[in-house]
Order: structure tokens, then sequence, then C-alpha cells
């Protein structure tokens, strides 16, 4: 049985309704052929102003759309940032990899090279309504197909997603099994 949405998530989901298209239209300017997804930045900023939403609230319409474009362009500078640290490191991690290699034999993998069978197990333990909107996701529908398919407003389904990847890169990431992913993310 659903609940009614409350004040709170009616709140958010218009302010999702209302500026998600603006925000995305930016963010593919923005990243033009760079590897940052449009959509994860406007997830990402999306997600902040949802952590603000009184806060933003009271700073009106104009302020709230200015802090919004001003959080997409930081969170894609933070990702360049990002990019360009990691390129720069990348001769450094060759090193250290090859020695890695010639000390255990076989190089370690990245959480972007798990098996497919270990990235199955993954999206099986996510809850069921992340891996729904997950598998729809990842089967190429977009937001709001996905929102008419589950019968949920489009802000869930960007909240559902955004939780998913997070569990994902917590339960892929390297060095950690994904049963100690699971323990540290669910500490009960």
């Amino acid at each position: 049985m659903s609940h009614p949405p409350n004040a709170k998530q009616r709140r958010a989901e218009a302010l999702v309704r209302e500026h998600r298209a603006r925000l995305l239209r930016i963010a593919r300017r923005l990243c033009g052929t760079s590897s940052v997804d449009p959509e994860d930045l406007v997830q990402e900023t999306l997600v902040r102003a949802l952590q603000n939403l009184e806060q933003l609230e009271a700073r009106g319409v104009e302020s709230l759309e200015a802090w919004l474009g001003s959080t997409l362009t930081h969170r894609f500078l933070d990702h360049c940032r990002r990019r360009r640290t990691e390129v720069r490191a990348l001769p450094a991690l060759k090193v250290v990899q090859e020695q890695e290699v010639s000390l255990a034999g076989t190089p370690r993998e990245s959480w972007e090279q798990v098996p497919d069978e270990d990235f199955h197990h993954a999206i099986d333990q996510l809850e069921a309504r992340h891996r729904e909107a997950y598998v729809l996701h990842a089967r190429g529908y977009k937001y709001q197909a996905i929102a008419r398919q589950l019968n949920i407003p489009m802000g869930t389904v960007a909240t559902w997603l955004y939780q998913a990847r997070q569990k994902l890169r917590r339960l892929l990431s390297p060095g950690m099994e994904p049963e100690d992913a699971v323990q540290e993310a669910d500490p009960s």
C-alpha cells in the first residue's frame, strides 16, 4: 500500500519537474564529448538541491535557478579535475600495476572490469524497487518512461537510480567482496 506523498516530497518532485529539463540541456552543452554523463551530472545536482530544499526555497526562484546552474557547473568542473588528476597519475599507476603483476603474478582488476557474473550478483543485491528502475534504465528506458512504467514520479526515478548506482559502486569497489560491501553499507 503506497502512502500519499507528503508536502516535502511534493515540493521535491515539483523542483525536479520544473528544473530537470533545463539542467539537462545545460549539462549536455557542458559535457559535449567528454566522458562525463550529463544525466548523472543533473542527478547529482538535484540530489544536492533536495538535501538543501528548505534553504533554497527561502531564497526564491531566481536564486534557486542560479544556485542550480552554479552547482551543476561546479559538479562538472569537479569531474574534469578528477579526470585530469587520473590522467596525470596514469603513468605512476602503470608502474605500480606492473610491480603488482610481478609480485602477485596477476594484475588487480578495477571495479569497471568486474566479471558479468559478479555484476549481476551485485544488481541482485539492490532493493527490489532500485533494481527494477536500474534494469529498465540499463535497457534504454528514459526517466519519464520508467516513471510511467513503475507509476512513480520522475524525481523518484532519479533518486532510485542514484541510490542504485551508489550501492553498485560500493559493492564493486576494488578489494571489497560484495558481502563485505553489504555489511559496510548496512551496519545492522
